[in-house]
């Protein structure tokens, strides 16, 4: 082999070298992102809040470029390390291994157990996405054995019609059968939608955060008298992406379409992504501060429609305790569409209460599986606000 024969070679391999390590740093560094996505607000980064979502995935695929390097006794096995020290910490948001499953010891001053649900019930199957007509009674007979004192739905429907009128049926279903319904909107004067609290406890105050009275997306909170106590329940249905069946079709055979409809599809969805981060940037920021202000201790629920990883997770949560992290085990999975491994469905609470047997209930009922836990207020003699006949209340 002549000189100039090697020396291409040699260029060659330097060239790959090269390639591999901008791959390696540019792996590493997307990595770092989407551990700390959070610290950047969607309203300047909108494009960060993309790597959130895949957390799990880029983190794993880190771990297995560090361990090559590893064997292979590369130098360059430092970038991915740095990546898995920086977001290790992360892990505990998307698998827990079971740590206060227990119920607690009982300590004088504390409530009894509060079981509470939060469930995107999609519209109890109203246009038969599950492609079973028997969706909606397997939704109630769920309800029916579980019981939970406290439930918050979110994609609440009801209608005056046949079959589904949802209020009158969860009435006479349910044990929790004070209500807080609230419908932006109303088609025909007959069908509802909107979100829904329900409670074995009697209903003090009710309160309602709209961000746009045009769709369903909207916070109520929910003052509860839970023996002598007061408690502020938060039951959240934020932005949705609102992608369309195309969408979800073109993400489930992703790569099979032509060029030209893969580029226009993408863009579709990146544009949805970005109005979607930025709205509820701005809705998480409206809950933060309304939280903060409540007089009461608070327990969250709700579809965030974002991760754990997100700005909004990160503003709502400020001060408040995670039921999974603290009650839960596995993985966190709340989304039962086709993109896998998100958790977006939340049971927050302030240090007031503890939490115990945290439950993500595995079944096909919605696109969301039902999250649960149970909940013991640690009193501390909070005020307690009274109704008296005329819609009047004393503090």
């Amino acid at each position: 082999m002549n000189k100039s024969t090697t020396g291409v070679n040699q260029n060659s391999i330097g060239f790959l070298k090269k390639i591999i390590l901008y791959l390696i740093i540019a792996n590493a560094l997307i990595t770092m992102i989407s551990g700390w996505v959070a610290y950047f607000n969607p309203a300047q980064f909108w494009y960060f809040a993309i790597t959130g979502l895949g957390f799990p995935i880029l983190f794993i695929f880190n771990f297995l470029v560090l361990m090559v390097l590893i064997l292979l006794k590369s130098k360059m096995a430092w970038i991915p390390l740095a990546a898995f020290l920086t977001t290790v910490v992360q892990l505990p948001s998307v698998i827990q291994f079971g740590a206060g499953n227990d119920r607690p010891a009982f300590v004088e001053g504390q409530s009894d157990a509060i079981k509470v649900m939060s469930f995107n019930v999609r519209l109890f199957d109203l246009y038969n996405w599950t492609h079973n007509k028997e969706t909606r009674k397997s939704i109630l007979n769920m309800l029916s054995e579980k019981q939970p004192g406290i439930l918050c739905f979110q994609e609440f429907y009801s209608s005056e019609r046949d079959g589904f009128d949802n209020e009158k049926s969860l009435r006479d279903l349910l044990k929790a059968n004070h209500a807080h319904i609230e419908y932006p909107i109303t088609l025909h004067g007959s069908d509802h939608w909107g979100i829904a609290t329900y409670s074995a406890f009697p209903i003090l105050n009710k309160g309602v955060l709209y961000f746009n009275k045009k769709t369903a997306n909207v916070c109520i909170f929910t003052d509860i008298l839970v023996a002598s106590d007061t408690i502020r329940v938060y039951n959240c249905h934020l932005q949705s992406v609102r992608l369309g069946a195309e969408e979800y079709k073109f993400l489930e055979a992703l790569g099979n379409d032509g060029e030209e409809q893969t580029v226009k599809r993408t863009k579709n969805i990146l544009s949805r992504l970005r109005t979607a981060f930025i709205k509820r940037a701005s809705q998480a920021e409206t809950i933060s501060k309304h939280i903060s202000e409540s007089p009461y201790p608070v327990i969250v629920c709700g579809d965030f429609n974002d991760t754990p990883l997100s700005f909004t997770y990160k503003e709502i949560s400020e001060n408040l305790l995670d039921a999974f992290r603290e009650s839960g085990s596995g993985f966190g999975t709340t989304y039962a569409g086709p993109i896998p491994g998100l958790r977006i469905d939340y049971l927050l609470y302030s240090s007031d209460f503890t939490s115990f047997q945290f439950e993500t209930i595995k079944s096909k009922l919605s696109d969301h599986y039902p999250v649960e836990a149970s909940f013991i207020l640690n009193s501390k003699n909070n005020k307690i606000m009274l109704r008296i006949p005329g819609n009047l209340y004393l503090w």
